[in-house]
């Protein structure tokens, strides 16, 4: 049933007040948003929202916990109204009426919806960064912003708010370099010790039931991107096969969607077609008694269901106390716990009290809410469920009960793969812990539903395919939250462009330059070159753990450059260099022949520098040299570290010390004269 909603209009010059009286009215007789029968005047709207304060978490808020009575009614008739005309899952009004309510008592001592103003918006914008994280805080601000235009144009309140702007940004992208984005990917990313233990004990064909469930379960989640919500409401019937333009078959799974739309097909890649039919074919075994349950309780509503531990005795026949447990699939052992399994149903204990049919009504009461249905908005009943479970099924220390219904959701999935601080030898024990898997330090493994989410969106990214193929791929609306599930490393993203474009060598010139990821120190040390950086005609080599470089801008006079063969547009900077110095070093000779003051250590500057440009050039052009050669010319290289030894064998000799011999040898040590 389609809940009726209406489009509100004020009364011309009719005051704030009196508009605000008949929209409260009106949500509260005509909105059948949330039902007819909605109890208007609770606090807590059952599986929708509870109008507490700002800070309330719990879902039964004592008297003093909700809001204030001169805002409830608006904040109710408010909520109704936009959930009428834009459901959402997050209901982000509830958020931001808190935040006004709480800023109203602040601000004006009064939580009336009347006295709101801009002060009232920005302490409400305040409150919201306060208490919530900073992506829930942006969504209610923007909420608190869509309030302030609702309540303005329908003439709710008499001051103008419309022009109010939320202060609150969105949150940074979670996709950052270096250890920061490290440590944001291994929190998003599956540990790699997880998934290969789940791939062994999903390829080992487990026996237990539960072990089958979750290595399954997960198997589907690396097939296609899926939220755990959406697997597991498929069908039993969810495979599609389909042969595509050029005649190849192609698997998939048909994800219903809401309002009695068809939903999309998820198509499996190529490599995990076999494990997703085999993950389908194990759960639908698994999965296989709760289907006919629910198929005779449809078909068969005033039938006992005779499941394989039935007492084979009439319908109407009198059973005896353990032949009834038997029949509920109860106290399965001694007479003692017979009599406590009956207790705890609050049921009659004793011999000759229920027949079969007496205790069919018993189990029909205890159907999960909603049945036939599993999930109605996509059409899915529990008999024709691919996880429609019986309640304690996977329990172990429990008896599966074969007259009840069990629908799993997304916790009953991931405490599996979750481990639980331990508490005792009865304690939550994951998958893991189970085949006895731990991680590399010995820790217990843990890895979550989305993960793999995360996981399968990274891949797609990282094979090149497009940003509007993965969405669709993933059921997104909107491309643009794609990069929230990328985490691909800033190496891999340049990689990736380098691919695109060869020519655009972006971590630097070809040429034996190695890209390297943080090492240790010992690796640092050992490395030919321990550090390069790209300079206007090659790159430079300089240690700079040892010292800062000492030829800032000259790089064609350092002995620490490199220049690689082949690159077009370095060379081309080489020779227009050398155009600019000719012309500096003609100009320099004439200063000289002028007798200008200095130009003789200005002449000698550009000699060189000259000269070095030329032999550059007559090497880079050197048809005998091969492209790709790394080219280093020789040079006495001016350093802070020659001038002290220069000055040091100068003391030395004019003292006549012992040390004379060793210290003029450190011309050999330093390089000078070869470069």
């Amino acid at each position: 049933m389609v809940a009726e909603i209406f489009q509100f209009k004020p009364k011309e010059a009719a005051p704030a007040a009196e508009n605000l009286k008949a929209f409260i009215a009106k949500c509260r007789s005509d909105l059948t948003v949330f039902g007819a029968d909605l109890d208007w005047n609770s606090a807590v709207w059952p599986k929708v929202t509870v109008f507490a304060k700002l800070g309330v978490t719990t879902r039964r808020p004592t008297p003093d916990q909700l809001m204030d009575p001169e805002f409830v009614e608006f904040a109710k008739a408010y909520f109704r109204y936009q959930q009428g005309h834009k459901p959402t899952g997050t209901r982000n009004e509830s958020k931001a009426l808190r935040a006004i309510e709480a800023a109203l008592l602040q601000v004006r001592g009064s939580a009336d919806i009347l006295n709101l103003s801009i002060a009232v918006l920005d302490e409400a914008a305040a409150l919201a960064r306060q208490h919530y994280s900073p992506g829930a805080a942006y969504h209610c601000g923007r909420e608190i912003e869509r309030l302030a235009s609702f309540v303005t144009s329908n003439e709710l309140v008499s001051k103008g708010i419309d022009g109010w702007r939320s202060p609150l940004k969105r949150a940074d992208d979670k996709n950052k370099t270096a250890k920061e984005g490290r440590d944001e990917r291994e929190k998003k990313l599956p540990d790699e010790v997880a998934l290969n233990a789940l791939a062994e004990i999903f390829a080992n064909n487990p026996s237990n039931e539960r072990d089958i469930f979750t290595s399954s379960v997960f198997a589907m989640l690396m097939s296609a991107p899926s939220r755990i919500s959406e697997v597991l409401a498929l069908p039993v019937d969810c495979e599609v096969t389909e042969r595509d333009r050029g005649g190849d078959e192609r698997y998939g799974w048909r994800f219903f969607a809401g309002k009695g739309f068809e939903g999309d097909i998820k198509w499996i890649p190529t490599t995990m077609i076999p494990v997703a039919k085999e993950a389908i074919r194990r759960l639908t075994v698994v999965s296989e008694n709760a289907r006919r349950l629910a198929k005779w309780i449809e078909e068969n509503p005033g039938r006992f269901y005779r499941h394989s531990n039935c007492p084979d005795v009439p319908d109407d026949a009198p059973l005896t106390m353990e032949q009834a447990c038997k029949a509920l699939g109860l106290g399965h052992g001694t007479r003692r716990a017979c009599i406590s399994s009956l207790y705890s149903r609050k049921l009659s204990i004793g011999d000759g009290v229920y027949t079969l049919n007496s205790l069919w009504q018993h189990a029909l009461g205890r159907l999960p809410e909603g049945f036939p249905w599993l999930d109605k908005d996509k059409g899915v009943k529990y008999s024709n469920a691919l996880f429609a479970l019986n309640k304690n099924q996977f329990h172990g220390q429990r008896a599966c009960l074969p007259l009840e219904l069990h629908k799993p959701n997304a916790n009953f999935f991931n405490a599996d793969l979750s481990p639980r601080d331990p508490s005792g030898p009865d304690s939550h024990r994951s998958i893991f812990d189970r085949h006895g898997y731990k991680s590399e330090s010995g820790a217990r493994l843990k890895v979550t539903s989305h993960q793999a989410r995360h996981l399968l969106n990274t891949i797609a990214q990282r094979g090149g395919l497009s940003n509007l193929e993965i969405a669709k791929w993933s059921g997104r609306a909107n491309a643009n939250q794609n990069r929230t599930y990328n985490h691909m490393s800033e190496y891999e993203l340049v990689g990736l462009a380098e691919s695109v474009d060869p020519s655009k060598a972006l971590f630097g010139p070809v040429g034996g330059v190695s890209m390297h990821l943080p090492v240790s120190v010992q690796q640092f040390n050992t490395l030919e070159h321990a550090a390069a950086h790209v300079t206007e005609f090659g790159y430079c080599v300089h240690d700079y753990t040892m010292s800062p470089c000492e030829k800032y801008r000259d790089c064609v006079n350092c002995t620490e450059q490199v220049c690689v063969k082949g690159d077009p547009e370095n060379l081309a900077r080489i020779k227009a260099r050398l155009a600019r110095t000719e012309l500096l070093y003609a100009r320099a000779k004439d200063a000289i022949a002028h007798g200008e003051m200095g130009a003789d250590r200005w002449y000698q500057y550009h000699e060189k520098t000259v000269t070095r440009l030329r032999e550059l050039v007559s090497i880079m052009e050197n048809p005998e040299i091969a492209h790709g050669a790394q080219v280093k010319l020789r040079g006495n290289d001016f350093s802070h570290l020659r001038r002290v030894a220069n000055k040091k064998v100068v003391e030395v000799f004019e003292n006549q010390s012992d040390e004379l011999p060793a210290l003029g040898d450190s011309t050999s040590t330093r390089g000078d004269g070869v470069g």
